[in-house]
């Protein structure tokens, strides 16, 4: 158990503090105007799908760590609000891509740039060392909970 600043338990603090952030967030996300068009998995499904471009729903599942039937759920409400297209595979006839509309690219944009501002918002503040500080932890912090999805959970 690491002890912080002034004694404090490094663990606990991170464990309230995460929990607090996840409280904090869902309120922020139901306060805000920010997912009208899609919601917030549909939105990081189309930030994935433009880094990744046309792909397979298989490999947008396995790029979101998500299985493919919750990702076909998504990319359906995507598909209903012209968000994203489904386009014949050229490498396979029977199967198909999806990709992002021009639609779906735009709204995508007025998301991310309306994200962008809240989080200067909250950051702008700080110094530069503690911005790119948090990114590097968030980061990192992100990373080890896909590992730790990725790997068989070890028992005591």
């Amino acid at each position: 158990m690491g002890i912080g600043p002034g004694g404090a338990d490094a663990i606990g603090v991170i464990e309230v503090e995460l929990i607090r952030l996840v409280r904090h967030l869902e309120t922020f996300g139901r306060r805000s105007s920010l997912y009208v068009r899609v919601d917030r998995a549909g939105y990081l499904a189309m930030r994935v799908l433009d880094s990744l471009g046309p792909v397979s729903t298989n490999a947008l599942a396995l790029a979101l760590h998500l299985d493919a039937s919750t990702v076909t759920r998504q990319i359906a409400a995507l598909e209903r609000g012209g968000l994203i297209e489904r386009c014949p595979d050229p490498a396979d006839g029977r199967s198909s891509t999806i990709a992002l509309t021009a639609e779906g690219r735009s709204v995508m944009g007025e998301v991310e740039a309306e994200r962008r501002r809240c989080i200067e918002a909250l950051v702008g503040g700080w110094d530069s060392a503690d911005q790119a500080s948090l990114a590097a932890a968030l980061t990192r912090l992100n990373s080890c909970l896909v590992e730790s999805v990725a790997v068989p959970a070890r028992r005591p």
